[in-house]
């Protein structure tokens, strides 16, 4: 009985961890540390299954973040989440892990977010847990909590590097602009490249010291444009493009021999691409071996 209570629960305690740690291979050890816990416990003692797994998940998710960050500081680069990779499940219970906060711009955003404040803010907007639920897990008062919530969300905004204004955050973008951002590269048109950025866009890179990549994000449509223009010409002949689409965001997969090796996805705000995300360390990118067989080729 208590195998198959952690099961059914194994799905939404991944996600969980997932959205806290940014890495699926530090969710998968939480969720482990978590069974371990979960076996040693008196089962008669536990009247609310989920909430004690949300609960100790969090907790060893918190202690994981410390240390995370030391290492991120000494990480070579511009470090990036994960891509999400979404678990087989059923429907409903797919519906609930993939909800929300996993997309690339959200995931970077709780980033700046102290770990208190990152499990919080997780646990209030996408698991809609209560400030009063939240309270006793993170040591603090139902009011302290709201204000940490209130921190939090203040921190998530996005910001113009041009006028230090907070603006909303960017949806996912979908496959129809992505696709006309590859064929402007490709036909080096600058002026289409041009519209479909945003004034405020960034490029966001990872390579993770393994293999070539911005050390620093790029701001702005000019260079961002020169750059993948530049970057595009140097490709070899031999690679080939695909996309998918993953917990609703479209990827777009760079492959050679079989291998991937980049992985772009970006957010859009009115109709403009904002963010863009381009993931180049190999140990990252290997996430995508799995689905490659489902992505559709695009023909430059």
């Amino acid at each position: 009985m208590a195998d198959r209570i952690f099961e059914q629960h194994r799905g939404r305690l991944t996600a969980l961890a997932y959205r806290m740690l940014g890495s699926h291979a530090d969710a998968e050890d939480a969720v482990q540390d978590v069974w371990l816990r979960w076996r040693n416990q008196d089962q008669d003692t536990i009247q609310d299954a989920t909430g004690w797994l949300v609960r100790v998940c969090s907790n060893i998710c918190l202690d994981v973040l410390k240390s995370a960050r030391r290492q991120r500081e000494n990480y070579v680069g511009h470090w990036l989440p994960e891509p999400w990779l979404p678990p087989e499940q059923p429907k409903a219970e797919a519906e609930l892990i993939e909800r929300d906060g996993l997309g690339q711009a959200y995931m970077l955003m709780l980033e700046r977010l102290a770990p208190i404040e990152r499990v919080a803010l997780v646990l209030h907007e996408v698991f809609e847990w209560m400030h009063d639920d939240i309270a006793p897990l993170i040591e603090r008062t139902p009011n302290n909590t709201r204000q940490i919530l209130f921190r939090a969300r203040r921190k998530m905004q996005r910001v113009s590097d041009r006028d230090a204004t907070p603006e909303p955050d960017g949806t996912a973008c979908d496959r129809d602009r992505l696709d006309a951002f590859v064929t402007a590269i490709g036909t080096s048109d600058v002026g289409r490249l041009l519209d479909l950025l945003a004034p405020d866009v960034i490029l966001h890179s990872d390579g993770g010291g393994k293999a070539l990549a911005t050390a620093n994000p790029l701001f702005g449509p000019d260079h961002v444009s020169r750059f993948f223009i530049g970057v595009w010409g140097k490709r070899s002949p031999d690679e080939r493009v695909f996309a998918i689409t993953l917990a609703d965001a479209c990827w777009l997969l760079m492959v050679e021999d079989g291998v991937v090796t980049t992985a772009i996805s970006a957010t859009e705000r009115d109709g403009q691409i904002v963010d863009l995300f381009v993931h180049r360390n190999p140990d990252k990118l290997a996430l995508f071996s799995a689905v490659l067989t489902a992505a559709r080729e695009i023909t430059l």
